[in-house]
C-alpha cells in the first residue's frame, strides 16, 4: 500500500493506494503519480499545523479533506495541552530548605501538632497534590505572611530530579 496517495472513503478516512493498481484491465507494479492519479489516488500532504496557541496542539483526527489543489490533507483539531504531572519533592531537602530559612522549627512544630511527625520522618518523596502537604504549606505560609512566590521559590530547591 503506498500511503503517499490516497481517496477518501464515504466516512473521509483515506483509502491508500495499492501496491498494484489495475487501470482498464492491465496491473500497474509500484505505480508512479501519474497511475495513481488516473485510478483515483491523489497525493497525501504530510504537512500538519505548526504554531499552535500556548497552552494547545494539534491532533490528527483521521480523516482527510481536499488541499483545494489536487490532492489531500489530514485533518487536525486542536486541542488543550495535557495538564503537567504534579511535581515531586524529596522530604530531606524541604526541610533542608526550611531549615536554611531558619523555619523549621515552625514547621515542625505544626507537623507535632497534627500528630505527623512519624509520618514525615519515614517519608522520602511526596508529590505536591498530597493532602497533609497541601495543608501544612497553606498553614506555613500563612503563619509566615510568605507570597506564593516565596513559597515556589522554597520548593522549587526541592524538587525530586526528574520531575
Amino acid at each position: 500500500m503506498n500511503r503517499n496517495f490516497a481517496k477518501p472513503r464515504e466516512d473521509m478516512t483515506p483509502e491508500y493506494a495499492p501496491d498494484v493498481l489495475e487501470i482498464n484491465g492491465r496491473k500497474v507494479y509500484n505505480p508512479k503519480a501519474v497511475h495513481c492519479k488516473i485510478a483515483g489516488y491523489l497525493p497525501l500532504s504530510p504537512d500538519y499545523p505548526v504554531d499552535p496557541p500556548e497552552g494547545k496542539h494539534y491532533e490528527r483526527t483521521g480523516t482527510i479533506e481536499s488541499d483545494g489543489a489536487d490532492g489531500y490533507r489530514w485533518v487536525y483539531r486542536l486541542v488543550d495541552d495535557p495538564p503537567p504531572p504534579p511535581r515531586v519533592f524529596e522530604t530531606a531537602d524541604l526541610v533542608e530548605a526550611l531549615m536554611e530559612e531558619g523555619v523549621w522549627e515552625q514547621a515542625r512544630a505544626w507537623i507535632v501538632e497534627q500528630g505527623m511527625l512519624d509520618l514525615v520522618l519515614v517519608t522520602k518523596e511526596f508529590d505536591e497534590t498530597n493532602e497533609n502537604f497541601q495543608a501544612g504549606k497553606a498553614a506555613l505560609q500563612s503563619a509566615l505572611g510568605w507570597t506564593d512566590a516565596e513559597v515556589e521559590e522554597l520548593l522549587a530547591k526541592c524538587v525530586k530530579e526528574g520531575y
